[in-house]
């Protein structure tokens, strides 16, 4: 996965993630304080860098391995978590980057995304999470309803939000290991998942518009169940 910019490298090599190779616009130097260690390190001419990389930059390009999860293969990890994050279908990059960033600051550390009809991670997602996704840890799995099934198994609580309830989320009793379901952006979460949740609440709103985009809702969501 490319990253871009001097930052998300700095983020890249505190994390210790493997870096392939650091691409460098010809002339850039503002990454000349930063220890690279025995990364690879590529040149580019400054025409031929602008033409392959015409994101923003700041003349720096990283090449990482990303890796993510099987269910099976963290759920040991899984059973020490007091919170995860469950994303049903988030569709949108910048969103799905966003809630990765509203998780790592109220302390989500896991996410489970849908492996079908569901964003990739992509420079954009990384980008948007603020560099939060490298300390993220992302499980892809086939069936999202019956892996909250397997949660329940481990002790998890399903948390989920739905506009037609009448509990508000600061009724809500908040104890225990807790999977927290974030809805699509569009249809929000589908009755299948819904249909699993121990514990269904709403943001409450004082205005005409009822209802949050995702990442807005997952930040409200992530803050009042970490307290």
């Amino acid at each position: 996965m490319l990253i871009y910019g001097k930052n998300a490298l700095i983020e890249a090599l505190k994390a210790k993630i493997k870096i392939n190779e650091i691409i460098i616009r010809e002339g850039t130097s503002n990454i000349r304080e930063i220890n690279l260690g025995k990364v690879k390190v590529n040149v580019m001419k400054k025409d031929e860098f602008d033409v392959k990389f015409p994101e923003k930059n700041q003349g720096v390009v990283a090449d990482i391995d990303f890796l993510v999860y099987d269910f099976y293969d963290v759920l040991e990890s899984l059973r020490n978590e007091s919170c995860i994050g469950v994303l049903d279908h988030i569709q949108d990059p910048h969103n799905f980057g966003a809630i990765l960033r509203a998780g790592h600051c109220f302390g989500v550390r896991y996410f489970i995304i849908a492996k079908d009809n569901q964003c990739k991670i992509t420079p954009t997602v990384f980008k948007t999470s603020a560099g939060s996704l490298i300390y993220s840890k992302i499980i892809e799995v086939t069936n999202i309803a019956k892996t909250l099934d397997e949660l329940k198994k481990i002790g998890f609580f399903v948390y989920a939000a739905d506009v037609n309830t009448n509990v508000d989320i600061y009724q809500i009793k908040n104890d225990g290991k807790k999977a927290i379901v974030i809805g699509s952006e569009g249809k929000g979460v589908r009755p299948n998942v819904l249909k699993r949740a121990d514990v269904i609440f709403k943001i409450p709103m004082k205005s005409e518009i009822d209802s949050l985009n995702a990442s807005q809702s997952a930040a409200i969501i992530f803050y009042e169940l970490s307290k």
